[in-house]
């Protein structure tokens, strides 16, 4: 997902890959459309920014995802499929975080953990996402078997076997 085409890369590795031996990759998976526009409009822009000034933005973020995780606020929304938001009962931190804007905070992870995380989103200028079908369809149209599948809001991943 950080290659300028991840089909692409996965078809050559698919390529030079024995039959019948695995191979594991994942993918990050499609937000609700307010953070897809605000993620892809800004990784636009993060080629120019220095990474001292991308590594104090995270940390902002990263703060901010703590104040709303330290609110404690439990919100229940409706669902918005326009905007692709899905319903249901939310900390506020997570609604936010899901929906429109990377504000990690996970206090077993702890600070530092976290500010990577925020970090680590926004570096990589290439971070292409997913739907669930369009992560079915790479593995069908690469002639992959699927011997484990993960989903989770945050990606698709998996290992397969090539036919």
């Amino acid at each position: 997902m950080h290659t300028e085409n991840p089909e692409l890369t996965l078809r050559e590795l698919v390529r030079i890959l024995k039959r019948g031996k695995q191979i594991s990759f994942n993918v990050y998976a499609k937000k609700a459309l307010p953070r897809e526009l605000l993620d892809t409009y800004f990784r636009t822009i993060v080629k120019n920014i220095k990474y001292e000034v991308l590594w104090e933005m995270a940390k902002q973020l990263t703060e901010l995802g703590k104040i709303l995780s330290d609110l404690k606020i439990e919100i229940e929304v409706t669902d918005i499929p326009l905007l692709g938001i899905k319903g249901g009962k939310y900390d506020l931190q997570r609604f936010i975080y899901w929906n429109f804007i990377k504000c990690f905070w996970n206090e077993e992870l702890g600070y530092d953990t976290s500010v990577m995380v925020n970090f680590d989103w926004y570096a990589p200028s290439n971070a292409k996402t997913y739907s669930e079908d369009e992560f079915l369809k790479m593995i069908h149209n690469n002639d992959l078997e699927i011997i484990h599948l993960h989903k989770e809001e945050a990606c698709y991943a998996g290992r397969f076997k090539k036919r």
